[in-house]
């Protein structure tokens, strides 16, 4: 039963010219080899995969390629171009390997040849007429001991009454201590108030 089922496939096989047989096993592979480099160029996926199935079929198409050839060779004639075909073959599956190599490599030097932006943070400044604590504390201090100075002093009724609207304020800030922007501020007017009652009894 088997003999004669490979009579009849050899027979089927002896019809079709021997040319035309041999372009197709090594035209079916040579367009098998370029689709598989072109992936292996372009594709990251197809580059990063195992190069072993090529490698695989090449020998299946070995067999294949015997197979013809013991259609119309000697058994010399068709070992020795099965011989060519194989080695041929593991050429072309190093040169898939090399390639794999050499664009992954290129890859790799390109993303680390790339300059790492540096990250810039914007320095904190501080408010603007927002004085340290010790330097706020320090001038309401100050204006406290200016007020109790003027106080002391001949003044008219209505400088004595804004010395003591002065003198009130500056109680409040006194007790809070740390001192917000706004409250900075007033400070701020009620000292320049404080320097023009001085100048103007020459405290």
């Amino acid at each position: 039963m088997f003999i004669e089922m490979c009579r009849k496939i050899t027979e089927l096989l002896v019809q079709i010219p021997f040319d035309a047989l041999v372009w197709i096993v090594w035209g079916s592979y040579a367009a098998i080899f370029i689709a598989a480099l072109l992936a292996t160029v372009f594709s990251p996926m197809a580059r990063n995969a195992q190069k072993r199935p090529f490698l695989a079929l090449t020998n299946v198409y070995s067999g294949v390629n015997l197979a013809v050839f013991l259609l119309k060779c000697a058994i010399g004639d068709a070992l020795m171009m099965t011989a060519i075909f194989w080695v041929v073959g593991y050429i072309l599956y190093g040169v898939l390997c090399l390639c794999s190599v050499k664009r992954t490599k290129k890859a790799v030097e390109v993303q680390s040849a790339l300059p790492v932006q540096p990250v810039f943070t914007q320095p904190a400044r501080p408010a603007k007429n927002n004085p340290p604590a010790a330097k706020g504390n320090i001038k309401l201090d100050h204006a406290v001991t200016v007020t109790d100075n003027l106080l002391s002093k001949n003044l008219s009724k209505s400088d004595r009454q804004e010395l003591e609207k002065l003198k009130n304020t500056l109680a409040v800030l006194q007790i809070k201590g740390t001192l917000t922007p706004a409250e900075s501020d007033i400070l701020n007017d009620n000292f320049n108030a404080l320097l023009k009652l001085m100048a103007k009894y020459n405290a």
